[in-house]
């Protein structure tokens, strides 16, 4: 069992992450690693203050446009919250790193993810990035 701790790398939403990860950020986006390791989470967040919100998969869609990689979507939701407008796809790059690229949608908030690294060590639905992402909750509703 993973220990972890909570973070909040804006105001806007928390983090649970594992003791051992490292965080640098540069500018809104948070990235998170293990020393010595290859798996890679970047979240980045943006707080909507007028207009109407984006969706989840209209920003992915946009994101897959912008990206000539070999794109597949995933039909299952990856962060548990029912009330979350989610989209997740993948694609592996020609250095065959896996990419998952996710948007959580919120009436106020986006969070952009994405966790990379070797295909192996990206699949694994119990690695801490992962189990990071399922974490993501607003800070302030």
């Amino acid at each position: 069992m993973m220990t972890l701790r909570t973070l909040r790398p804006s105001g806007s939403y928390v983090i649970e992450l594992a003791q051992d990860v490292r965080e640098q950020y540069d500018g809104r986006v948070g990235s998170f690693w293990q020393d010595g390791k290859p798996l890679l989470l970047q979240v980045s967040s943006y707080l909507r203050a007028e207009g109407s919100q984006v969706g989840a998969l209209d920003r992915l869609q946009q994101r897959m446009e912008s990206q000539a990689e070999n794109w597949k979507v995933w039909k299952e939701k990856l962060h548990p919250e029912p009330s979350v407008d989610q989209a997740t796809a993948e694609a592996l790059d020609e250095g065959g790193v896996l990419w998952i690229h996710s948007y959580l949608v919120w009436p106020h908030l986006t969070i952009y993810t994405t966790v990379s690294g070797p295909e192996a060590e990206v699949r694994k639905s119990n690695s801490w990035a992962i189990i990071a992402v399922r974490s993501l909750r607003l800070a302030v509703h």
